[in-house]
């Protein structure tokens, strides 16, 4: 039995253009409905959980002259995508003012160091969210809808799984977890004493959540 645009169509309960601006109104909304763009072949539609906060995928179930479904894509949403790169720049940057105040060597570069570690840390955590998040939520559209992403859709879903174990997974694994280290020891031992508070909490917070959520895709994999 083959998916049809009608049966994608019964999910979007709320019509809406895949825009930066309803993208934004929805993260702040946080309504949990499902939005959807309806055209002639093809439609998206998306829904903000309590988990994936505003890092939710749009999905787009392409279909052919039949009616019949033929392939299904996701991305982040547009908004999530200029999050990733504005809440770095904005929360973070009394570290690149430090590193201009007082001037040192020293100071300088594990500043700057910090900075852009947590400005990637940002990154792959969205990110792992986002994958992490993706397949369980496009499984509970189509079990809404009397299907299974393994038995009717599984060949017409883009792309592959991500293998924890690569080489290049292995080898930022390598990079990231004694950084992530040298970060909570020096958020421990040099920042909290010296009373930086607002930049040490958060800094321990995004280390840690990184370090959990990668942790549990490994395990997730290799079950």
């Amino acid at each position: 039995m083959e998916v049809k645009k009608s049966d994608i169509q019964k999910l979007v309960k709320v019509k809406k253009v895949d825009s930066f601006w309803n993208h934004l109104v929805c993260s702040f909304k946080k309504d949990y409905k499902i939005y959807g763009e309806v055209q002639k072949n093809k439609i998206k539609i998306w829904e903000m959980s309590s988990f994936t906060g505003i890092f939710y995928p749009v999905y787009t179930f392409e279909f052919n002259s039949e009616n019949d479904l033929v392939k299904t894509k996701d991305q982040l949403n547009s908004f999530a995508r200029f999050f990733q790169f504005l809440f770095p720049l904005s929360f973070f940057f009394p570290l690149l003012s430090n590193a201009f105040t007082d001037f040192t060597i020293k100071r300088f570069l594990a500043n700057i160091a910090a900075f852009l570690f947590l400005t990637f840390a940002c990154h792959l955590l969205s990110r792992k969210i986002y994958r992490f998040e993706k397949k369980e939520q496009l499984n509970s559209f189509y079990k809404k809808i009397g299907f299974t992403v393994e038995e009717k859709t599984c060949d017409k879903i883009d792309g592959k799984p991500e293998n924890e174990w690569s080489s290049s997974k292995i080898l930022t694994r390598l990079f990231t977890y004694p950084f992530c280290l040298a970060l909570i020891l020096f958020g421990i031992f040099g920042m909290i004493p010296d009373g930086n508070f607002f930049i040490a909490i958060p800094m321990l917070a995004i280390v840690g959540v990184y370090l959990y959520s990668d942790l549990t895709m490994i395990f997730k994999q290799n079950k």
